[in-house]
């Protein structure tokens, strides 16, 4: 091949810059018709920066009702965040913080795929599908979307060192530790765990079945590894955030929340996330000119893995692995396709498609707004209700002692309430309150395990806010119990008062 055949396939894979602007733009444009509400997760950890900006940093609860129980707040600093984003400019503060913060997903995952792939047909679509997929369900007002563009950025830079040998990338992975365990102890683990395919890539290998050269100074990698894990040290709760993973999540009881739930194809992000997979097999086994490199094999494996062990794995395999797969891809040549095709485009076939275009992305975005309307329709009139509730037990003249279902706790804490429990369902475990197993009690009682008085006689509930769906059997004792009254009655949310 001549030089200047091979600067011009170099070229037939570049895309002409307004092509690539509208590309990058429309996942964007898309997300503005995405109806949204606030997270169920945001009241808790809007009360929780509130307590941290006018008391300073809580070591036992100052939320629920068990005001002596031990708490690690592992995502303290992304609370004070969303406090004074929320108490600046209202719901408007949060869905920007989460708009900015989409955009930079959107351009981080631009420069890892334009690294790892020089063919911007593959890179530029790619990037916008990865960025439609976790706008929706995955960006949210929760800590995951500072992770996400932390651990990004991580692989970036650690990509960039391997593809220049410049030092000077790695040093910013120690700064990643550092705002990952403060912004989101539970997942600062993966700092480290993202590590480790470039640490095991950096080992050579020479035997008889694999031969593999070193992609960087193993030596300045794991002086980068251990100072990254020291430097996790530098929050409020020392040890026990970097631990709070292992102490937390992968607990009996834990499985019933349904984002820690096995992804099955039956859900919406299953589909998406086997067609992937499917696809992935195929072109490995079925094309035969592909490449291999071993950080990005495991890179992908790894987060596949995970993506499929937990629903709260997959945006990391969207993130991550993907990318990583379009290195396996990344030989495939396209120009002679595009050589047979480009001449018989004719302008009219243009305009047909720049009309079949902008009829796709109004059907994109209007699909997006009716289906995201109809279901927070509901959510909304839950919280309207949960409100309502609200100012039903301002009122009260005695102490408000209130038990409250798991999703709707944290909205009453948001109110300055203290019921039975919340979202913090990590917090509620014996291991890590070091007083009592409330959430695992709470799952035996919601189940008729526990029978209801004994369970109200323990706390000495006045107030019971009960949902007919997850709290059935706490409402048909309730309904029939001559000591309780109804005093509001709405949808699926029911408050009981004790006479």
């Amino acid at each position: 091949m001549t030089e200047s055949q091979s600067k011009l396939k170099i070229n037939s894979n570049k895309l002409p810059k307004w092509c690539k602007a509208l590309i990058l733009s429309l996942p964007v444009i898309v997300s503005f018709f995405q109806i949204r509400t606030i997270d169920n997760d945001f009241y808790f950890l809007y009360a929780t920066g509130e307590y941290i900006v006018k008391h300073g940093i809580p070591y036992t609860d100052m939320l629920s009702m068990h005001s002596s129980m031990k708490i690690v707040v592992q995502q303290w600093l992304s609370s004070v965040i969303f406090y004074y984003s929320y108490s600046t400019l209202g719901t408007y503060g949060v869905f920007a913080l989460i708009y900015i913060f989409n955009i930079l997903l959107l351009f981080l995952t631009y420069r890892l795929l334009s690294v790892i792939s020089k063919n911007e047909i593959i890179s530029v679509p790619l990037t916008a599908l990865i960025n439609i997929l976790m706008f929706d369900p995955f960006m949210v007002s929760r800590p995951q979307i500072f992770t996400y563009a932390i651990l990004l950025a991580e692989v970036l830079l650690l990509e960039k060192y391997v593809q220049t040998r410049k030092i000077m990338y790695l040093a910013g992975i120690p700064v990643l530790s550092l705002l990952l365990i403060n912004l989101h102890a539970a997942m600062w683990p993966m700092i480290l765990v993202f590590m480790l395919p470039y640490l095991i890539s950096a080992v050579p290998l020479n035997t008889k079945i694999v031969k593999h050269e070193a992609t960087g100074d193993l030596m300045i990698m794991l002086a980068i590894f251990v100072v990254s894990t020291v430097v996790g040290l530098l929050n409020p709760y020392g040890v026990e955030n970097m631990i709070y993973l292992t102490k937390s999540y992968g607990k009996e009881g834990l499985d019933a929340i349904s984002e820690m739930k096995p992804t099955a194809i039956s859900m919406t992000e299953g589909k998406t996330y086997f067609l992937f997979f499917a696809l992935a097999f195929l072109i490995v086994f079925f094309v035969k000119k592909r490449r291999f490199a071993v950080r990005f094999f495991l890179l992908f494996a790894g987060t596949m893995l995970l993506g499929l062990m937990q629903i709260k794995g997959i945006p990391y395999f969207m993130l991550a692995g993907v990318p990583a797969f379009t290195y396996f891809v990344n030989d495939l040549d396209v120009s002679s396709l595009i050589g047979k095709i480009k001449p018989l485009i004719s302008k009219r076939i243009k305009v047909l498609l720049c009309i079949f275009l902008t009829c796709a992305v109004i059907w994109i975005c209007e699909g997006r707004y009716l289906t995201t309307q109809s279901i927070n329709r509901s959510t909304m009139a839950h919280y309207e209700n949960l409100y309502n509730i609200t100012q039903i037990l301002k009122q009260a003249d005695e102490p408000v002692v209130l038990y409250s279902n798991f999703n709707d706790g944290q909205y009453y804490e948001f109110f300055g309430l203290h019921p039975y429990i919340d979202g913090r369902a990590e917090l509620f475990l014996a291991s890590n309150n070091k007083e009592y197993d409330y959430f695992g009690e709470y799952l035996i009682m919601i189940h008729g395990g526990i029978y209801y008085r004994e369970f109200i006689d323990k706390y000495q509930f006045n107030y019971l806010s009960v949902s007919r769906g997850m709290d059935s059997h706490m409402y048909q004792s309730l309904i029939h119990d001559e000591d309780f009254e109804v005093v509001y009655d709405s949808d699926d949310v029911v408050l009981f008062v004790r006479k």
